[in-house]
């Protein structure tokens, strides 16, 4: 199966040096959706690059959990309860998760078996509004060659993304202009919406939305 559809990058601009959630004048970032193309937005990255974000992020939550927690203590405001918040550690796990998908994709390399399934590592980048991309998302997908099905295995973002920044449906979107874009694929989204409610409640009710306001238009 081919998929030269997708465009390789090399990840250097914003590896090793990741943006706050906030603007010096303390406004946003804000990030823009290819309305024409979403899946533009979408760049292919090699496991490698994958696994220097998630790392990244991960020592950027590891020094603001000790920086939160040495401000806390200055306050006497300190307990085990609000040593890591929940959103954080939501991407703490779904990082280590990642890495299995990694060690995997390495594994695969050396079995030289006839590959029926294609595992692709993802990275959303849509443009933003102060002059430069940035990964949002990581995203682990399976394309099954014999089902014909592009299958949404894993996700993990940023954690300096917001959806205030840019709605994650705009993702969704983008992916599903992907698969439309290789025309012999379905997309799956049912292990990630049996692994991650989160996405599943979210895009659920956004497409609900979306059909009240068709309904409400006709």
């Amino acid at each position: 199966m081919k998929i030269s559809f997708f465009t390789p990058i090399i990840l250097v601009s914003f590896v090793f040096g990741l943006n706050p959630k906030k603007l010096p004048n303390g406004k946003n970032y804000k990030y823009i959706a290819n309305k024409l193309s979403p899946s533009n937005d979408l760049k292919v990255i090699e496991p490698s690059q994958a696994a220097i974000i998630s790392r990244n992020w991960l020592q950027n939550i590891i020094a603001d959990m000790f920086s939160s927690t040495n401000q806390k203590r200055l306050k006497d405001d300190f307990n085990d309860n609000n040593l890591v918040n929940y959103d954080d550690l939501h991407i703490v796990t779904n990082i280590n998760k990642l890495e299995s998908y990694i060690h995997s994709s390495y594994e695969e390399k050396f079995k030289n078996k006839k590959k029926d399934i294609l595992l692709l590592f993802l990275a959303w980048m849509p443009e933003s509004t102060h002059g430069r991309k940035d990964a949002l998302f990581i995203i682990v997908v399976e394309i099954d060659s014999q089902k014909k099905e592009f299958i949404i295995r894993h996700l993990v973002q940023s954690p300096f993304w917001e959806p205030s920044q840019i709605d994650s449906n705009e993702l969704r979107l983008a992916l599903e202009n992907q698969n439309e874009k290789q025309n012999c694929t379905t997309i799956n989204l049912d292990y990630l919406y049996e692994n991650d409610l989160r996405y599943k409640l979210a895009w659920a009710t956004w497409n609900l939305n979306m059909n009240n306001s068709k309904n409400k238009s006709i």
